[in-house]
């Protein structure tokens, strides 16, 4: 029988005490390749009795993708655990590994609902080569402090149950159960860094060292000063940080910049994580701080951090994500009544108190011109949306609500003239962008 390395619980007693640990309130999801590890860690859920369900991402990088997809379908129909299969696109442009694992994580986002958890198969070793990894590409003690065995994921939370297991112990307990797994043919090639470091470095460094439990003391020790750091950078982002109930997040540049360089990336650093950001590498962090440092008023510079971006505007630096593109020439009809989902992820509310008719709404062409209630002229539109202050970004997603040709409202910034004493009370419930919420 498989036990964990040197320690006296088996695999599935392990298991039992890591779940005993975090009680799932809704659905238990494992992330399933048809790998060695997750094959196990999804035998042992289901030999256990415990409700589970399996997804796989279906990348669709190798000749091979589509076998994969067979396989685990075979595996779970033989478990009696249902499947859910996610073909992806993957942006290789930052590299072909770090695409993949995007697209595999904005699957699980999206996948997971309030109370859901899923597990995933990394092991110790997976750990040592993260670790290793990260070392060498310049981490800090955030990075050093390896893979987390729980953190919040979407509307749920990831956890990992094997990271305290060998993957020698894995193998002997698929074999011992006459286990079948896939072996991904990229996991030999040496061109990727992980590779390079299982086939060519690490057995060395085994044959003179216990590296798994090195590993996990220097993990450990390093979470200590990792969770200190995130300490620091949560009272420091209290003391700057803003939620606006339109844009979500931003943080006050005044008392940002009155904190030390290292302060300031570790507020950085702490604030995109807790808004599920890519962590910021040093080089993201030194580009903005060089550009919150010159940018003049009028110069709005964004750095992209993964899926979201850094933005600038006034005295305040805004999170926002990548911001999809929207339709020129854009019109719809809407009775008012209900939401209107918008082009690039906006919505518009209903309209209490407004009369019941057909509204168009638009975005800008160029050349509009508005007279808010109350004032004698009109103005441009787009100096208009600078004297209200709007968001450079949003400006050119701003909907215009329309009666005909009069033009009623734009977004929830103000009324138009012409509605006389019929004027509504309530502004258009106008979100720019479905985030942060």
């Amino acid at each position: 029988m498989a036990t964990l390395g040197d320690d006296t619980l088996t695999l599935q007693e392990s298991l039992r005490a890591f779940l005993a640990r975090y009680p799932c309130r809704g659905r238990r999801w494992v992330a399933l390749s048809g790998g060695l590890d997750s094959t196990v860690l999804l035998h042992l859920l289901s030999a256990d009795g415990e409700p589970v369900s399996a997804v796989h991402v279906h990348h669709g990088l190798s000749p091979n993708a589509d076998d994969w997809a067979e396989h685990c379908a075979e595996l779970t129909d033989s478990l009696g655990v249902p499947l859910l299969t996610k073909p992806v696109a993957v942006d290789a442009s930052g590299g072909v590994e770090a695409g993949a694992r995007d697209a595999r994580y904005r699957v699980f986002e999206q996948l997971l609902q309030p109370g859901d958890q899923l597990l995933l198969a990394h092991h110790g070793d997976d750990q040592v080569e993260t670790f290793f990894l990260r070392l060498l590409r310049g981490a800090g003690p955030q990075g050093l402090s390896g893979m987390r065995s729980n953190r919040p994921l979407g509307q749920g939370q990831l956890l990992r149950p094997l990271l305290d297991v060998a993957r020698r112990d894995l193998e002997s307990y698929a074999r011992e159960h006459e286990l079948t797994w896939i072996e991904d043919e990229s996991n030999l090639d040496v061109r990727f860094d992980r590779n390079y470091l299982r086939a060519r470095v690490l057995p060395l460094l085994h044959e003179r060292w216990p590296l798994r439990q090195r590993i996990r003391r220097a993990t450990q020790n390093l979470n200590e000063s990792a969770s200190l750091l995130r300490e620091l950078a949560d009272s420091d982002l209290q003391a700057c940080r803003h939620r606006a109930e339109r844009l979500g997040e931003s943080i006050a540049l005044d008392p940002f910049h009155t904190f030390s360089a290292g302060r300031r990336r570790n507020v950085l650093r702490g604030w995109t994580e807790s808004l599920g950001g890519a962590w910021p590498n040093a080089q993201q962090l030194a580009e903005l701080e060089q550009q919150l440092a010159s940018a003049e008023a009028d110069r709005l510079p964004a750095v992209p951090l993964g899926r979201l971006v850094a933005r600038r505007f006034r005295d305040r630096l805004f999170l926002t994500p990548v911001l999809p593109e929207v339709p020129e020439d854009f019109s719809v009809s809407w009775d008012g009544r209900h939401p209107l989902l918008l082009p690039g992820e906006g919505c518009l509310g209903p309209l209490p108190g407004w009369p019941a008719t057909e509204y168009s709404v638009r975005f800008r062409r160029g050349g509009e011109r508005a007279r808010p209630l109350e004032r004698q002229h009109s103005q441009t539109l787009k100096k208009l949306l600078q004297e209200y202050g709007l968001e450079p970004w949003l400006r050119e997603r701003v909907p215009l609500i329309f009666e005909g040709e009069r033009l009623l409202a734009v977004g929830d910034l103000f009324l138009c003239e012409g509605w006389g004493s019929e004027a509504p009370e309530a502004l258009p419930d106008w979100r720019p962008l479905a985030f942060f919420d």
